[in-house]
């Protein structure tokens, strides 16, 4: 009986030792049971939003063919439908009214992320009765435009339509590129590219990048390593010898206010900064903020003749 409480005694120790241990194990099992689930969800959710990221990127209203309709039925005397082709073989729905006077500036508008020409209608009005031409087109994908969005493609698209308006005898030099939110990476990689150097840029709610501004909402993922558009605008800028002027409102949620500054800092050219307080994400420009571009237009030699 004694001899076998001393051996009890011996083994106990033993014995909670290897509790311990199991436990121990046990808790290391269920730490990577825990670290494989989480990782495979974060991997998971990595390869949706990479697989998925153009259709979270791009909202084109293909659905909404006001691009077909008459520009007259949205007020617009003096503008005209027409087919644009590119060099890899989309077609695009634009508008175009030419200049008042043969020699005055063309401005060519980039629209932005949504919406058709139809719903800037007003703008461009504006710009004819102002003395300008005008270009609009519909990117690849959106408003009647066929293909698809990429930013190679809408870049491809941005020269087709300087391509086009040389084609009607008005050479980049006469042309001013305005760019609405996305449509500003574009206007600024073609204003950087010496073959299609313009007149004057004007930049509305721009970004330093695409992918800056996807890393605002999806910090918790390598945005630049899963990103295909990026539109690095901000590589582009230094580039840009044309006068530029960049408009961005203070409470802009979609594209934040500070990345419109930055970009401008970036341009080595001739520019200003047209700060609108209060304003958000692309609201209607007033006569302060067309006054303000026209200003600046007019004083670095851009203005209609």
């Amino acid at each position: 009986m004694r001899l076998a409480c001393k051996t009890e005694q011996r083994l106990k120790p033993a014995v909670m030792r290897c509790r311990f241990l199991f436990a121990d194990l046990d808790m290391k099992k269920t730490m990577i049971s825990f670290v494989f689930v989480v990782a495979s969800i974060y991997l998971a959710l990595a390869g949706f939003m990479y697989v998925a990221q153009r259709s979270l990127q791009y909202f084109p209203q293909q659905s909404v063919r006001t691009g077909f309709e008459d520009p007259a039925k949205f007020g617009l005397d003096g503008f005209v439908a027409a087919s644009i082709a590119t060099d890899d073989g989309e077609t695009l729905v634009s508008w175009l009214a030419l200049p008042p006077k043969p020699d005055a500036p063309v401005i060519l508008y980039m629209h932005g992320n949504a919406g058709t020409l139809g719903d800037r209608a007003e703008r461009f009005g504006v710009f004819h009765r102002e003395g300008f031409g005008v270009l609009v087109l519909s990117w690849r994908g959106y408003g009647g435009s066929t293909g698809s969005p990429t930013e190679s493609g809408f870049i491809e698209d941005g020269r087709a339509a300087m391509k086009f308006l040389q084609q009607k005898g008005i050479p980049a030099s006469r042309v001013i590129l305005f760019g609405e939110s996305l449509g500003t990476g574009v206007a600024t990689q073609l204003a950087a590219n010496p073959d299609t150097s313009p007149l004057a840029v004007v930049l509305e709610a721009p970004f330093t990048s695409a992918a800056d501004v996807a890393r605002t909402r999806y910090w918790f993922l390598p945005v630049n390593l899963l990103m295909k558009d990026q539109y690095r605008s901000i590589d582009f800028a230094p580039k840009v010898t044309a006068p530029v002027i960049v408009l961005h409102g203070t409470t802009d949620r979609i594209i934040p206010f500070e990345q419109g500054r930055w970009l401008y800092d970036a341009f080595a050219g001739p520019k200003q900064f047209l700060t609108m307080n209060g304003n958000g994400h692309i609201d209607p420009l007033t006569p302060v903020s067309w006054g303000a571009i026209k200003d600046f237009l007019k004083a670095n030699g851009a203005a209609q003749r």
